[in-house]
């Protein structure tokens, strides 16, 4: 059996491969086909930019406060910009002991004037830096900092009594 189109058929098939092949064309041109890189071929229709007169903006003073990283995490960085002494509290979420150190230390810092920054101790990226200043840090830890980031006393299981003194002692230092 031989198959046999008259020429009209072949014409409209003709036609429909051109036009099938056109728009998989543009359908992957339209998605970025060239991987986004523009070739001489193919560019895309600008406008040419028309800019519009604007008045300059001011420009702005450069800050008088240069920040100074002490090495410490961020939030203790922040800290000792706003206070001279700060005291750290490492503690474990959900253990009873932690819960009562943290609260005595920031009973503590409360009573001497002294910033107060509380770390959990599954933050590690936090601990690290405190452990690379101190050298090691007992669980719970207090740890009573004093500008520019000097580790002044550090504590395990202590009262906000010890803690005020602490923090009198550092700011006599």
């Amino acid at each position: 059996m031989s198959l046999t189109l008259s020429p009209p058929t072949r014409i409209a098939a003709l036609v429909g491969a051109l036009l099938l092949t056109g728009l998989a064309a543009v359908a992957l041109l339209g998605r970025g086909a060239l991987g986004g890189a523009e070739t001489d071929a193919v560019k895309p229709l600008q406008k040419p930019a028309v800019r519009a007169e604007t008045t300059p903006k001011p420009v702005a003073a450069p800050r008088a406060k240069s920040r100074v990283a002490t090495g410490f995490p961020a939030k203790i960085d922040h800290a000792l910009r706003y206070s001279r002494v700060v005291v750290v509290s490492v503690s474990m979420p959900g253990a009873a002991v932690d819960a009562v150190v943290r609260r005595e230390a920031r009973d503590g810092a409360k009573a001497s004037r002294a910033g107060f920054v509380a770390i959990s101790a599954t933050n590690e990226r936090a601990v690290s830096g405190l452990v690379a200043k101190t050298g090691f840090l007992p669980a719970p830890a207090v740890v009573v900092l004093k500008r520019p980031g000097v580790v002044a006393t550090t504590f395990s299981v202590t009262d906000a009594g010890t803690i005020a003194q602490a923090v009198a002692q550092a700011r006599r230092r």
